[in-house]
């Protein structure tokens, strides 16, 4: 057992009883109330494995006091005001509901939604509860709704009163949380097993520093090159006295990558500080051989020459049918004939390495090799030896013979450079020499070797601003601009949106054997509407993701809803056939149940159709609201 429910009344037992028959959670419900209650709880804690309670009102308030596991309250629900509400409104009794802020909050909302007149008493801490039911008396109240202790303080003072019941939706709620509360404790011991488990595994040593500093885990890896035990050093906050020099100034320097030595071998010592908002709240410190470095280079060749270094996009394959973007791929078009170089800007995933792609192969060039590297995936070190090269002995581990860059590979062809933007300003200086020269020096080297080489850059952000703000050098840029070409984002492409997402959809079918799938309509007008911030990448996913679903036995309109929720999340769908929120009236020809469905889809409505935020107002669950919601609809 896990989690226990503690009912204060009998009535609440069986209420909890009929609701949670079917659950897949072990739950024990018990009665007990107030001090009751905390003797069956401990008891319980004491003898089975309980960790996590449920309760209600005062009961709930006790426990927390008293229990060292977390306590989740059953709140009072939309439901539970309304079914207490509901049936003296419509025969326009004078009503006074009395209870905390989040009672009244409640009250106030169904009150609006019925257009009904409610008294309102707020409860507070340190107030009278008498006092509170007198001043309901005092305004004339023929009835008062509230919670065990106002209804029997307003019976003692002759007043008629309806007590406030938990129904299954603050049931179910209230579980829901203490589940997902049991789920994430479990899931916390886990990730510290993974944690240490991926630590043991890795290839690089890795420290974990808090934010002050002290060691609070460590791998083998690390205790070799370090030569010290972990016991040595964890709970120790790191410094001179037992760790290198070089760790601790690499700790002060504010740059990420740096090649350091630790008992006379070369390592590239990674910080990586984590921040939670904004506040630095640890730090992973990864330290990799230089030997290690120099197998990731081979790797990386290998996978570069195992594709072939070729392109494979033409203009062909561009789905151009805005103006805009028409005219984009006949500058492209122009642009290929030349052997300038070319700057392509455009947004993350708007298709710059498939331009650069189609110009290399409608060029002279195309019989030449195209090489693609990203520099932002690479780190600094790293990137510079595979641009250029390095000789023999250029540096521990390097290779007997040397090794030449790209810039040589791509020779007679063309080299496309994504994320120029994210250069060192090193590597900017070399790559400045290679433009204006068409020679390049490998590292460790005196010799120039010639390359014929047309240089495609691109960047996902403007390099005038960034020349402007000193990030990026003026020289190079205007070395680089020699051609322009901006890509237009996928929003400013509105008549290309739906011809290239049914590319993707037929692709991704006959990919994954799904058949020719009708896409309901209602996800193809989203799609038109939506801004895509990640652009062709993200529709080509959105793609992927549609076809899989519909290919699965689910409920279609389930599955048009999550993603008409991911593609609009905050925006609401326009209305049809529906009630408008507010429109509800009651009346004695409208039962409780059309009232409940009413008000969970005005509330809907007026949260623009968001079902978490809905559930989470009337404090029910997200599956209820759907039920309402679509009864209504």
């Amino acid at each position: 057992m896990s989690i226990l429910l503690v009912a204060p009344y009998t009535d609440l037992v069986r209420t909890a009883e009929s609701t949670l028959k079917n659950t897949p959670y072990p739950i024990k419900i018990c009665l007990g109330d107030l001090d009751r209650g905390v003797e069956v709880a401990q008891k319980e804690i004491a003898e089975h494995n309980v960790q996590i309670v449920i309760s209600r009102g005062g009961t709930a308030s006790l426990l927390r006091k008293n229990l060292t596991v977390p306590v989740f309250e059953i709140d009072v629900s939309g439901f539970d005001l309304l079914r207490a509400i509901y049936p003296y409104a419509i025969r326009d009794r004078k009503i006074a509901v009395i209870g905390f802020e989040n009672v009244i909050s409640g009250a106030r909302s169904i009150a609006e939604i019925l257009h009904i007149d409610l008294g309102y008493f707020l409860m507070s801490q340190g107030k009278h509860i008498a006092s509170v039911v007198r001043e309901a008396r005092d305004w004339g109240a023929d009835i008062v709704v509230g919670d065990t202790i106002s209804v029997k303080t307003a019976s003692e003072l002759g007043l008629f009163t309806r007590l406030v019941r938990s129904g299954p939706e603050a049931i179910s709620s209230a579980v829901e949380a203490a589940v997902n509360m049991l789920e994430h404790m479990n899931e916390e011991l886990l990730r510290n097993k993974r944690l240490n488990l991926i630590m043991e595994h890795s290839d690089m040593g890795v420290l974990y520093l808090t934010a002050d500093g002290f060691i609070q885990h460590m791998n083998s890896k690390s205790e070799k090159i370090l030569m010290q035990n972990k016991e040595q050093l964890i709970g120790r906050k790191i410094g001179t006295e037992n760790c290198p020099n070089t760790i601790i100034e690499a700790l002060r320097n504010e740059t990420r990558h740096q090649l350091i030595q630790i008992h006379e071998k070369d390592y590239m010592v990674e910080i990586s500080r984590i921040l939670n908002d904004g506040i630095h709240v640890a730090t992973l410190v990864f330290l990799e051989s230089s030997s290690r470095i120099k197998d990731l280079e081979g790797m990386i060749r290998k996978q570069m020459i195992n594709r072939g270094l070729i392109a494979t996009y033409t203009f062909e394959n561009l789905i151009a049918g805005e103006s805009n973007f028409i005219k984009t791929m006949d500058k492209a078009k122009r642009y290929s004939q030349t052997n300038a170089t070319i700057l392509l800007m455009g947004e993350t995933g708007s298709g710059k390495e498939v331009f650069a792609q189609s110009i290399h192969n409608a060029s002279k060039r195309n019989d030449g090799p195209f090489v693609a590297v990203n520099c932002a995936a690479l780190p600094d070190s790293l990137l510079e030896s595979e641009l250029f090269g390095y000789a023999e002995g250029a540096f521990t581990g390097a290779r007997k013979g040397g090794k030449p860059g790209l810039f040589e590979m791509a020779h007679k062809g063309t080299i496309f450079l994504d994320e120029v933007n994210e250069m060192s300003n090193t590597v900017q200086a070399r790559f400045l020499r290679v433009l204006q020269e068409k020679q390049v020096m490998r590292i460790g080297d005196n010799r120039l070797y010639d390359v014929d080489v047309r240089v495609i850059a691109a960047s996902n952000k403007d390099l005038g601003i960034e020349t402007e703000d000193g990030r990026f050098r003026r020289d190079l840029y205007y070395r680089l601009k020699v051609l322009d070409i901006r890509i237009p984002a996928l929003r400013d492409r509105k008549k290309d949106i739906l011809p290239l997402f049914d590319s993707f959809i037929d692709y991704f079918n006959k990919k994954y054997n799904h058949g020719n799938r009708r896409v309901p309509e209602p996800i193809r007008e989203a799609i038109i509407m939506c801004d895509w911030p990640g652009n062709v990448r993200q529709l080509r996913n959105f793609a992927e993701k549609v076809s899989v679903l519909l290919s699965l036995n689910q409920g279609e309109n389930d599955i048009v809803g999550d993603l008409l929720h991911e593609l609009c999340p905050s925006s609401g769908q326009p209305e049809s056939n529906v009630l408008a929120a507010g429109t509800m009236i009651p009346s004695d020809r409208q039962s409780l149940k059309e009232a409940e469905a009413v008000m969970v889809h005005a509330c809907w409505v007026r949260n623009n159709r968001n079902t978490s935020e809905t559930a989470r107002q009337l404090n029910i669950d997200r599956a209820t609201v759907r039920k309402y919601v679509a009864s209504v609809t």
